[in-house]
């Protein structure tokens, strides 16, 4: 347990298990921690690395499949920050659209996918030009993601709405919407086959 992290909202740990990331929703910081019984860290306690100062209400942290870099939706600031894991180093902020709360990463790391949950939007931003897309409308509300098991849909869970939309993620174009009740605010998929 580790003092200075206010409103603790979302943690993430590294692929090879060396690092955890916590968002400090109330300290606008993410704490980096150093994790014990790693292969660089054996025998130790976990310690703190550092606390990265990024947007206002840091809410949810997405991370590249390949553990590079993570994202920081920050909901009140309106943008996200993008964080090298392995320097601990904030490498710039960008505004991405009304209350950030959740962002997701494609498998092969070249995209990022934000809700912005005070507007009818989903905005891409293409991580190695380091550039924001055209946002996708979708219903109101937007607060979760989800990919489909081979990457070519998009789910999002829309709050206000009570609704998914299904975005193509080849086109970033609006598919379909989904009914689904009152408040829906998570979503899974799950990848089988018929036996």
């Amino acid at each position: 347990m580790f003092d200075g992290c206010p409103g603790a909202a979302d943690v993430v740990i590294l692929p090879d298990s060396t690092k955890a990331f916590v968002a400090c929703s109330a300290g606008h910081q993410v704490m980096a921690i150093a994790l014990a019984d790693s292969k660089f860290n054996a025998g130790k306690p976990d310690r703190m690395e550092a606390l990265l100062d990024v947007g206002r209400v840091p809410m949810q942290l997405a991370l590249k499949p390949d553990g590079g870099e993570l994202f920081v939706s920050n909901a009140g600031s309106d943008s996200i920050s993008e964080v090298v894991t392995s320097t601990d180093d904030v490498g710039g902020a960008y505004l991405m659209g009304d209350a950030p709360v959740r962002g997701l990463v494609s498998s092969d790391n070249s995209m990022l996918y934000v809700a912005n949950s005070r507007s009818q939007y989903v905005t891409p931003y293409a991580i190695d030009d380091g550039r924001r897309l055209n946002s996708i409308h979708v219903g109101d509300g937007p607060a979760a993601l989800a990919f489909s098991t081979n990457g070519y849909l998009l789910f999002v869970v829309d709050n206000r709405s009570g609704d998914v939309a299904v975005v193509r993620t080849g086109t970033q174009s609006l598919f379909a919407i989904l009914p689904t009740g009152r408040g829906p605010d998570a979503i899974a998929v799950k990848g089988f086959s018929v036996q």
